[in-house]
């Protein structure tokens, strides 16, 4: 799988087997608060899993023992189908007005509004999740449409509730108070419905302990590595070649705007990897300087990006023991040597949009 080695473009490559690793490791860290129940990890592979290639992915994860998927659009879900023909698969964006693809293929709607969950029940005798806003205020059953259901038992009539679903706002921050209050929240609303099993965790909520755990936690960016945490291993590595090496003096600029000025001369490499390909334009416009890696040594980001391009400051290289930088040498953005999460932070931005950025240009290789 993948494509072939290219000279003028980013090449990622993905990591199956710290994929599996992953999606056990997470596994690993969950805990029923009843002790005779286990907990399961269902994966998120939404965004063509996370930009890193539902096709390549699903299976793996599968392989590793996932059994239950989550994906936004019903696109994502029939794409998935053809994949994975036995896997449990829930839609997260809702049953919009058609409720005879999810039924046809086996897929189950996150029923976000009372007028879903009147249409899909006549739709027959068919398993759906309840997706319910706790505070988060993007989709799901607002606090009025539970007094509703409450009041109304016949609106569960005709169809399966297989799963209540919550989603927590700020799991990536441990100490934030609105993690406990949606949880308690989440548990509050649980009790007005039916019993069903239950699924509040993200990646983050699986950090956050017991108390978050449930039933099933949905897992998306520890899977690709996206978060630091004990036993998760980088999955994604993003490389671009140098397509030339300057010098240039004091006073020179580079890039459009000349909104980099050198203060002294300096040795810089062009990279073939640009806002075209995902890498946010910000990053040539942060004060600090969003750091690559090349032999060894971080290499920051001077100048602005542009669309196919960016410029590194190469001017320490090479190291003691090193050779000099080569046309061709591959430039780590992201990976092993310059984890994804502290790139993230050094850009001001978040993991999940740098790997869902990435461009189709990219050359992909899995291994």
């Amino acid at each position: 799988m993948g494509g072939g080695a290219s000279l003028d473009c980013g090449h990622l490559t993905i990591d199956l087997s710290a994929l599996a690793s992953n999606y056990k490791t997470m596994c690993a860290k969950t805990t029923s608060e009843a002790k005779d129940k286990s907990v399961s990890i269902a994966a998120v592979v939404k965004a063509d899993a996370y930009g890193l290639g539902l096709e390549a992915v699903a299976p793996a994860l599968s392989k590793a023992g996932c059994v239950d998927f989550f994906v936004a659009q019903i696109s994502e879900a029939l794409q998935l189908r053809g994949l994975l023909p036995d896997a449990t698969i829930y839609v997260l964006n809702g049953l919009g007005d058609t409720p005879a693809i999810f039924t046809k293929n086996n897929l189950i709607p996150c029923l976000i509004n009372i007028e879903q969950i009147k249409l899909w029940q006549k739709a027959g005798d068919n398993p759906a999740a309840l997706m319910l806003d706790i505070g988060f205020n993007r989709l799901g059953l607002a606090a009025t449409d539970l007094l509703d259901l409450a009041s109304d038992p016949t609106l569960f009539e005709g169809w399966q509730l297989k799963m209540i679903i919550g989603h927590l706002a700020c799991s990536d921050d441990p100490d934030h108070p609105m993690n406990r209050a949606q949880a308690e929240t989440f548990r509050d609303a649980c009790a007005t419905l039916p019993d069903a099993p239950k699924s509040l965790a993200n990646s983050g909520g699986v950090l956050l302990g017991a108390d978050y755990h449930f039933d099933m936690a949905r897992c998306g960016i520890a899977l690709y590595g996206g978060m630091e945490a004990d036993g998760i291993k980088p999955v994604a590595t993003l490389t671009a070649p140098l397509l030339q090496i300057r010098q240039i003096v004091q006073g020179e600029s580079v890039g459009y705007s000349a909104s980099f000025t050198a203060s002294h001369d300096m040795q810089i490499g062009i990279i073939a990897l640009g806002y075209g390909d995902g890498i946010p334009h910000r990053f040539g416009t942060k004060a600090q300087a969003v750091p690559l890696w090349l032999a060894e040594q971080a290499v920051p980001i001077i100048g602005k990006i542009s669309m196919d391009t960016l410029a590194v400051n190469l001017t320490n290289l090479p190291l003691s023991g090193h050779l000099p930088p080569q046309i061709g040498d591959m430039v780590e953005v992201f990976g092993t040597h310059n984890p994804l999460p502290h790139l993230a932070k050094a850009g001001d931005t978040t993991a999940y949009e740098l790997l869902t950025r990435l461009g189709k240009r990219t050359k992909r290789l899995y291994v």
